[in-house]
């Protein structure tokens, strides 16, 4: 297997925009793996050998949501070379996943993510007239980026790297984002290198957040954010032991 498609969910309504648009991929090595609270009517949507359905791990008392948890249970499940990370209400075009693997073929210490905007409406299939546009947009097409600035919307990352760092920190499902930025300043620390290929473009459907203190957990996350920070650079904090079950 080549490529581990991961897709964390709890939008199950989400997902056929998504499973569309991998049915298009001219690129065919890869799985799907969708984690979600429950099978319940997924089964309609994932169809295919190659797409599979992973339980939601339970949350934690003090939980936001099981985000995290839920990325580590794929990772531990991912039979890929490169983890594929695509999330639900997203469009994108049938040569992504070649065009990411390519990259990993050139460079297999490079993470690739592409550029995405938001917009309001779904026409024929494609979401139409945009309403945010992606700030990390440049005039070259192709440079190197900050974890910071890495988002996992659409965007790869080698199973070695995700296996040499153990995972996302399950601690931030407590809070809202960060965690995929504080993963991504341990993988560096293993010599990879993040980049933008802007060729890569992808559209998301605008939705309101889940939660209605999001800002207030955001902000206690930085908090956090910036402890795991200090451990990384003083090398206290490389190797996290989410995912010893995987091989």
């Amino acid at each position: 297997m080549k490529i581990s498609v991961v897709t964390p969910t709890i939008r199950e309504d989400g997902l056929g925009i998504v499973k569309t648009c991998l049915d298009r991929q001219v690129f065919k090595d890869f799985e799907w793996l969708v984690v979600s609270p429950s099978w319940d009517h997924l089964w309609l949507i994932i169809d295919k050998d190659n797409y599979n359905h992973v339980p939601e791990p339970a949350k934690r008392d003090g939980d936001n949501y099981a985000l995290n948890k839920a990325w580590n249970a794929a990772f531990r499940q991912a039979k890929g070379d490169l983890i594929v990370s695509i999330v639900d209400l997203l469009w994108f075009p049938p040569d992504v996943l070649e065009k990411l693997w390519n990259h990993y073929q050139t460079n297999p210490f490079s993470c690739i993510g592409g550029i995405g905007h938001q917009y309001n409406q779904v026409v024929n299939g494609k979401p139409e007239t945009m309403v945010w546009r992606d700030p990390r947009m440049r005039e070259q097409s192709f440079y190197e980026v900050s974890p910071m600035d890495y988002e996992l919307c659409l965007a790869s990352i080698p199973r070695k790297a995700i296996l040499g760092v153990g995972g996302v920190e399950e601690e931030f499902d407590k809070y809202a984002a960060l965690s995929e930025k504080e993963m991504c300043m341990r993988i560096v620390r293993l010599g990879y290198k993040f980049f933008i290929d802007q060729t890569i473009e992808y559209r998301a459907i605008k939705h309101d957040r889940l939660t209605k203190d999001w800002d207030e957990r955001y902000q206690k996350g930085i908090v956090y954010f910036n402890e795991c920070l200090k451990s990384i650079q003083e090398g206290k904090r490389l190797k996290l032991d989410h995912l010893v079950d995987s091989s």
